[in-house]
């Protein structure tokens, strides 16, 4: 049984799921969300994004099913009112090109951090955001700073090293105070730039 099958059970035994119009509504295991799922006798669907993603049975589709081969009468018996036959999903096994797999994490963190110099470099030199104190880092440097930061998933302290290795390749002009990084992090002026810069990077990839 796999881990969505069992999680499906789990969600059939203590949840409230009602059917209602033609659809089965079920509760987030997660959150206080209802999905709804309908059970047809060759395919089901759901409107969670697992199933929106994935394109099989996810762990609602299972629980509606549990559900819908059971109904608990007044004496406690069971009656079966529904049936869905579940079809196995096929999975594919390619082999590991570890040669290329090695390459793109050693080298990951460089090229990442040249491409996101190349995003950057678009934009506007002179400063963007001004405040009170420290004299404004230009936008291309905030926006990498900021997202080279987010990146590492370290602290913003433990993050200098990265950041003056990155001035020192040239990638941005002066190293800005972490806690300056903190304030890009919480300026929304910044994410309308944000956004464009993930649109753009988004671009090459319209072929796949």
């Amino acid at each position: 049984m796999e881990l969505r099958e069992l999680r499906g059970m789990e969600l059939a035994a203590t949840r409230t799921i009602r059917k209602l119009d033609g659809w089965w509504r079920v509760p987030s295991q997660a959150g206080t969300g209802i999905y709804r799922v309908q059970l047809a006798k060759k395919f089901a669907t759901c409107e969670c994004p697992d199933f929106t993603t994935r394109g099989v049975r996810c762990k609602h589709i299972f629980a509606a099913t549990f559900v819908s081969r059971r109904e608990k009468n007044a004496d406690g018996s069971v009656t079966t009112t529904e049936s869905l036959t579940v079809f196995a999903e096929t999975q594919t096994t390619y082999p590991q090109a570890w040669a290329a797999y090695n390459s793109a994490q050693t080298n990951e963190k460089d090229k990442f951090q040249t491409l996101l110099s190349d995003l950057c470099n678009g934009l506007p030199l002179g400063p963007r955001v001004k405040k009170n104190g420290r004299p404004s880092l230009p936008l291309s440097d905030m926006i990498f700073s900021a997202t080279f930061k987010v990146y590492s998933t370290v602290s913003a302290r433990r993050f200098m090293s990265d950041l003056r290795e990155a001035q020192s390749k040239g990638f941005i002009s002066r190293t800005p105070h972490y806690n300056s990084i903190f304030n890009y992090l919480e300026n929304s002026e910044l994410t309308p730039v944000l956004k464009t810069l993930i649109t753009q990077s988004s671009l090459p990839l319209q072929s796949v």
